[in-house]
């Protein structure tokens, strides 16, 4: 802050100086209010810049083992594909009311025993036979891989430290990983291969997932919003492929906002969730739009398979959801029981509270043109004040039905903390239980692989981040998710995972 400077002469202009001073501090102080700061109105769905929280060293004392079994999910639930890729707690990853603690260290065989019973957890080992590491403090700044397991006595052997300095004091809190055992990395790459730089002769910033589609042919469409410039515009191509696994991006322009007229000219238009199949065949694509002054509306559009656009984009009218003063974009649709829901993301002025709501209804173009046949709105998650996995921001949302039963894969950030989840972007998942939905109580089940790129060197583009509004398809007894991964770059790629439902 600079403060002008005076020529002193006598004591009344020094006593005024004083006052001047102790008037800018006291403007000062307001104006660095929390509650005084300008909201921000063009804030990116995926941030470039990721906070550091420094790291609070607190002694602690082992806990008395309280056995708390871990949940079982039946058979033929879409839970029941998961196993639990982040142990943090044996009964909650968030809330760490038993948090897992060192309880004793043997420096000679480099192994060490926890307060943790479940040990034969730890001997599952990835899709392509990746081990267990221990982690310690935020993103996992230390990394330590699990060489082998006795489950009879106890100790865990430990083999090289990837990142970070292990904390062996008697008491330290630490967690156990391996996201590999959820998932398996499509093709060990991007999902393009070569990978494109530029689309319409402008370099691109990044590619996301928004949709996917499977043709009558059998063959699949990936709509793919770019992202040129720092988050400057963002229009919609698509990608296809006949298997899922190997994609050909395709340098065809769908839609920009220079043809939406309540959009802001050369803006961002981004496509999200899977378009939803109508009685005619036509698809129905869910649409974020930024308005001239920068805050997002909802709207939708109708393709037909082959990509013409039937319908030009049109504003959803339900009040909440739509106009300039509105901050807000669709997530996912989907129908079930006869009814229609569809998840909505409210962009709230603080970065750490962002908001989920789920909208049901009896007619689908009554409600979205007409504000008409709503039989519910309610929000499903708040970031600041919602426990679990998301408490710090939650911002994308996609419906998965799976055996009759309906899910929510569900992801944001955590606020910041001394565990792998501080700041990081993860997935959970979430069953209707015919009233509410039901959190899977080991979420995060869907974890980036943090630092292991320093083990797995395939995976170093990919440490970051993941996200973007995941497109989710269940083929051939597996679940495809197609999200992007990020380094901090800021680069993001766009690729795929899945999860064998076998």
């Amino acid at each position: 802050m600079h403060f002008s400077t005076y020529p002193i002469k006598g004591d009344a202009p020094i006593l005024s100086m004083k006052k001047n001073l102790l008037y800018s501090i006291f403007l000062l102080i307001i104006a660095c209010n929390s509650d005084n700061v300008v909201p921000e109105t063009n804030v990116e769905v995926i941030p470039t810049v990721e906070e550091t929280l420094p790291e609070v060293v607190e002694e602690e004392t082992p806990v008395e083992e309280v056995l708390v079994p871990e949940e079982v999910f039946p058979v033929g639930s879409l839970n029941s594909f998961f196993s639990n890729g982040l142990i943090s707690d044996r009964s909650n990853n968030i809330a760490r009311k038993n948090p897992i603690q060192l309880i004793e260290y043997d420096q000679v065989n480099n192994r060490i025993k926890t307060n943790y019973s479940y040990l034969e957890n730890l001997l599952v080992q990835g899709t392509n036979n990746q081990s267990w590491f221990v982690t310690q403090n935020a993103e996992a700044s230390t990394v330590v891989e699990i060489v082998s397991v006795d489950i009879t006595e106890g100790w865990i052997g430990l083999g090289n430290t990837y990142f970070g300095s292990l904390n062996t004091r008697i008491g330290a809190t630490l967690e156990f990983f391996n996201p590999f055992i959820n998932y398996e990395i499509i093709n060990d790459r991007p999902l393009f291969s070569p990978y494109p730089t530029v689309a319409s002769q402008e370099n691109l910033h990044y590619i996301q997932p928004g949709g996917l589609i499977e043709k009558s042919d059998g063959t699949f469409i990936l709509l793919t919003p770019v992202v040129f410039g720092p988050h400057a515009k963002r229009s919609i191509y698509y990608a296809s492929s006949t298997n899922l696994e190997d994609w050909t991006f395709h340098d065809d322009l769908i839609l920009e906002t220079m043809t939406i007229p309540f959009a802001k000219p050369s803006g961002n238009v981004f496509s999200t969730g899977n378009p939803y199949k109508l009685d005619d065949g036509s698809l129905l694509v869910l649409l974020g739009v930024q308005q001239p002054n920068n805050n997002y509306t909802s709207a939708y559009m109708i393709l037909d398979e082959d990509l013409n656009i039937l319908r030009q984009p049109t504003e959803i009218m339900i009040p909440e959801w739509n106009g300039l003063d509105q901050n807000s974009f669709p997530l996912s649709i989907t129908k079930f029981n006869n009814e229609y829901r569809l998840l909505f993301h409210r962009r709230n002025p603080s970065f750490i509270d962002r908001e989920i709501h789920e909208i049901v209804a009896a007619d689908l173009f009554d409600a979205l043109n007409l504000n008409q046949s709503i039989v519910s709105s309610n929000i499903i998650h708040k970031g600041n004040t919602s426990s679990g996995y998301l408490r710090g921001k939650a911002d994308d949302a996609s419906y998965m039905e799976f055996n009759s039963e309906l899910y929510i894969l569900l992801g944001g950030e955590e606020l910041g903390s001394t565990y792998l989840t501080s700041r990081n972007r993860e997935y959970g998942l979430a069953k209707w239980n015919g009233g509410s939905w039901d959190h899977d109580s080991r979420s995060p089940l869907l974890v980036n692989p943090v630092q292991l790129h320093k083990k797995y060197p395939a995976y170093n583009w990919a440490w970051d981040h993941m996200g973007a509004f995941v497109s989710p398809i269940i083929k051939n007894n597996t679940l495809y998710v197609f999200m992007a991964f990020g380094t901090d770059n800021p680069d993001y790629f766009i690729s795929g995972i899945k999860v064998s439902l076998n």
